[in-house]
């Protein structure tokens, strides 16, 4: 009776989970609640917090504790940056997926573009996350954040691109 009752109540969870999915599914296709969803993201701000002359000038002239304790700060800040720079690229897979749909082929080709290098960049965005999850537990550790931002400036210099295409071929 009771493994009864727990495939029902799997089941449904399932359903439920399914039902959201497609529900959330259905409200990417407006590509201007897309553009909405972007959040800023002050790239030299990001850049100045990673200056690692400014970290060792700090690690040289701060006690030990009021170092970790900043370096801390420090990357929860970084993991702000992330998580947005995570988000974007989600979006900016949805509108690349939506252009990927287009009739017209160099749409479609921008569209394939932008869906590829914003997918590359939630890939790095996750595992950038997990090392400065890392980072937090082992201060010494420091996140190589380069990779991630590259490829976020390289999946936005896409949206723009494809942009340009879709108003050409209008």
């Amino acid at each position: 009776m009771t493994i009864t009752v727990f495939v029902v109540l799997l089941s449904l969870g399932f359903i439920v989970y399914v039902a959201r999915l497609m529900r959330r599914r259905k409200t990417e296709t407006d590509a201007a609640r897309l553009y909405k969803q972007l959040q800023p993201i002050h790239l030299p701000a990001l850049l100045n917090l990673l200056n690692p002359d400014d970290l060792s000038f700090l690690r040289i002239n701060l006690s030990h504790s009021d170092f970790l304790a900043l370096k801390r700060r420090r990357t929860r800040a970084l993991m702000d940056y992330v998580r947005r720079i995570g988000l974007n690229a989600r979006v900016l897979t949805s509108i690349g997926a939506l252009r990927r749909q287009s009739a017209l082929p160099d749409v479609a080709a921008a569209g394939q573009t932008l869906a590829s290098h914003a997918l590359t960049t939630r890939i790095l965005a996750v595992r950038t996350l997990f090392f400065l999850e890392l980072e937090l537990v082992l201060p010494f550790f420091d996140t190589n954040l380069a990779p991630t931002i590259k490829a976020y400036e390289k999946a936005r210099a896409r949206l723009d691109e494809s942009s340009a295409t879709s108003l050409a071929a209008r």
